[in-house]
């Protein structure tokens, strides 16, 4: 974890006074700048003697036929219409026009057909004038439906461990579609999966394959309730567990409605939200014992469990503080409740058994996505054989028609053999990699004069414009300059490094990085830090 740099932030005033300029994520739409896709950014001023010429009709315009004015009257001005003059691109932007054009015409089109021209929004928020459209992937490399290629660590928000199409999985995947896509009924595949998952998890007794983290989240805190009789659960402020009614409450919370930092109020993050949900859903204070055991204390009776990321993602990176998560499960357990790891993010990521396996304690059920599958949707919930055996025809329900389905299974399978294989070493270059990263954007900070801080852990890291000297929670993360993020994401992208906008997202990397890779990121880094001087002011709408 880095300590930050004294020099001042760059000065790049908003639009306006409003400070800080971060939407609900959900609402986070493109600024939409690029109206017309085919026209050019042109930044040359004419010279006085380069002015076009003058065609006579142009010298010359016919008068039109007016009715003379009245003696005395004064003869009418004739109107000149003032053509709009365009405001300006921000600098970055002016950049990317040209280079976007086919993905903004595809933005445009998916527009007609799809909201938001995309079926997850996350996958549009933020971008600024639009999302490039990615037409392939190999190794750490993209390239988009324009043809510009970029050094990829954003790894499809994680899940690509072993890189872009490695060829051990997409055989596997191959291979298994040509027996069938999909059964529907009990294969031998799904338990040949399941050994394997065990053997790299060793807290994982049961497992059971679902098909995203949404549905992990939500079949885990299920079971939780079942097991403890009671209804309510106890999550954190910021943290993210998919999209079902119960996950969205206080991802995102203000701290101007949500109330003071030890006892925040429960507030749903996306319209449609039933009112009720709330009286189930306690909020705490991530990295605050206190306000976790306060929580407790209070509503213990109906509490069935805590569910957490046991290293904060969904604000950059934040680690749990020494001996946090052993806390959090001795309190849980001392008041009847079950923890819920939620490992969709760090599991696979940061040690095969996730941040439970690197922070030696264990959860009584987890929750797993992402680089479980390497790039195929699959999720898992696992756990202890004494609640994970309760799911059973007239107990707990859990299913779904495409839970454990062929493809996925085959690519899950190819991608944990490929993890296992590589084992220690692979994990360990791994935070080699990180570890260069962090120091190198430490010193392009150092170098360019610019307060950043770098958080980091094992596969995932995040920078942070701020003068803070670290982010330990939520409301912390909340202190960051995201429209400063957002301009030099878009230096980034314009250089060949393609990560996510939103500074509340993660860096990634997979086996298929190379050092090569992280010199060159650094390198740019150096380069887009010293620009960030440069820009004028900010142009967020």
């Amino acid at each position: 974890m880095a300590e930050p740099h004294p020099a001042p932030l760059p000065s790049v005033p908003p639009r306006d006074s409003g400070g800080l300029n971060r939407e609900s994520r959900g609402d986070r739409l493109p600024a939409g700048a690029l109206k017309a896709a085919d026209a050019d950014v042109e930044t040359h001023t004419p010279a006085p003697h380069d002015e076009p010429k003058k065609s006579p009709a142009a010298e010359s315009p016919p008068a039109e036929s007016k009715p003379p004015a009245a003696k005395g009257e004064p003869v009418p001005e004739p109107k000149v219409e003032e053509k709009p003059v365009a405001e300006a691109l921000p600098i970055p932007i002016a950049r990317l026009v040209p280079k976007l054009r086919k993905s903004a015409k595809l933005f445009e089109e998916g527009k007609k057909y799809i909201p938001n021209s995309s079926s997850s929004l996350i996958r549009v928020a933020s971008y600024d004038p639009c999302p490039p459209f990615i037409a392939a992937g190999k190794g750490s490399r993209i390239w988009d439906e324009d043809g510009n290629e970029y050094l990829d660590f954003n790894l499809a928000y994680g899940c690509l461990i072993n890189g872009h199409a490695p060829k051990e999985q997409v055989k596997a995947i191959q291979d298994r579609a040509e027996l069938g896509l999909h059964f529907a009924a009990p294969t031998a595949l799904e338990i040949e999966v399941a050994k394997l998952f065990r053997k790299m998890v060793p807290n994982a007794e049961r497992v059971a394959f679902c098909s995203n983290g949404s549905d992990a989240t939500m079949n885990a805190i299920r079971i939780a309730r079942a097991v403890t009789g009671k209804d309510a659960i106890l999550k954190f402020e910021g943290h993210y567990h998919g999209q079902h009614d119960y996950a969205l409450i206080s991802a995102e919370a203000p701290p101007v409605v949500a109330g003071l930092d030890e006892y925040p109020r429960p507030l749903p993050n996306s319209a449609g939200i039933p009112p009720g949900v709330t009286d189930y859903v306690m909020v705490a204070q991530y990295n605050s014992v206190v306000s976790f055991e306060r929580m407790v204390k209070r509503y213990r009776d109906r509490l069935a469990c805590v569910i957490l990321e046991p290293i904060m993602a969904n604000a950059g990176v934040i680690p749990p503080a020494p001996d946090y998560l052993k806390q959090v499960i001795e309190i849980a357990h001392a008041n009847d409740m079950l923890v819920i790891f939620d490992e969709v993010f760090t599991g696979f990521r940061v040690a095969p058994g996730g941040a439970q396996q690197m922070y030696g304690v264990q959860p009584d059920i987890s929750c797993w996505a992402k680089a479980l599958g390497g790039g195929v949707p699959i999720s898992a919930v696992s756990g202890k054989a004494e609640f994970m055996d309760m799911i059973a025809p007239g107990r707990i329900s859990f299913g779904g028609t495409y839970f454990a389905n062929n493809l996925s299974l085959a690519g899950a399978l190819a991608n944990l053999k490929m993890l296992n294989r590589g084992g220690e070493e692979l994990y360990a270059r791994m935070g080699r990699l990180t570890d260069k990263l962090e120091k190198g954007l430490e010193e392009a900070g150092r170098d360019s004069k610019v307060s950043v801080v770098v958080q980091s852990v094992n596969g995932m890291l995040q920078f942070f414009f701020t003068r803070r000297k670290k982010i330990t929670n939520y409301r912390e993360s909340l202190q960051i300059d995201w429209n400063l993020y957002l301009r030099h994401h878009q230096l980034l992208l314009d250089k060949g490094i393609y990560i996510h906008p939103d500074g509340y997202e993660r860096i990634t990397f997979s086996s298929a990085h190379t050092e090569k890779d992280i010199d060159k990121f650094v390198s740019i880094a150096h380069e887009t830090f010293k620009e960030l001087h440069t820009l004028p002011r900010d142009y967020l709408p």
